[in-house]
C-alpha cells in the first residue's frame, strides 16, 4: 500500500547541519515532513539519551530500559528515523512500530532528499 500523504521523519542531529547522533546518544531529534512536493521542517523534540554517562555496570539494566523506551516512544510517530549509529536494541523497537531505520553521516539536507526519492519510505507494509 502506498501512503499518499507526507510522511514524518526524525533525524538526530546536534547542529541542524549534519546527521551527527547515535539513536542512544542523542540529546535531540529534528522533525521533517518529507513528501513527494518536497521537505518541511516541522520541530526540534529534545531528548534525555538512553546511553552515554548513565549506561554500563553503574546502570540498572531496566532503567536503561525504561530510558530506551522514551526515545523510542518520542519518535513513535514518524515514518523513519535517520541517525550516525544504532544498535540492535533501537532497530528492534523501531521495526517493531514499523518505522524504519537509516545510517548515515550525510549533511541533513542530503539525507532528505535521498528519503524524498526512496519509494520504500512512503511505502506501508501489510500483515500477510
Amino acid at each position: 500500500m502506498t501512503l499518499s500523504s507526507p510522511v514524518r521523519v526524525a533525524i538526530g542531529t546536534a547542529s541542524g547541519a549534519r546527521v551527527s547522533e547515535h539513536f542512544g546518544h542523542a540529546t535531540r531529534f529534528e522533525i521533517w515532513e518529507v513528501g513527494p512536493a518536497g521537505t518541511r521542517f516541522l520541530e526540534t523534540r529534545n531528548n534525555r539519551p538512553a546511553c552515554g554517562s548513565g549506561c554500563g555496570a553503574n546502570f540498572e539494566e531496566n532503567r536503561a530500559d525504561e530510558v530506551m523506551d522514551a526515545s523510542v516512544a518520542l519518535v513513535a510517530d514518524c515514518r523513519a528515523v535517520v541517525v550516525s549509529r544504532l544498535g540492535e536494541c533501537a532497530i528492534n523497537r523501531l521495526s517493531r512500530l514499523g518505522i524504519l531505520a537509516f545510517e548515515t553521516d550525510d549533511r541533513v539536507d542530503d539525507a532528505l532528499r535521498e528519503l524524498a526519492a526512496f519509494d520504500g519510505l512512503f511505502t506501508a507494509e501489510t500483515a500477510a
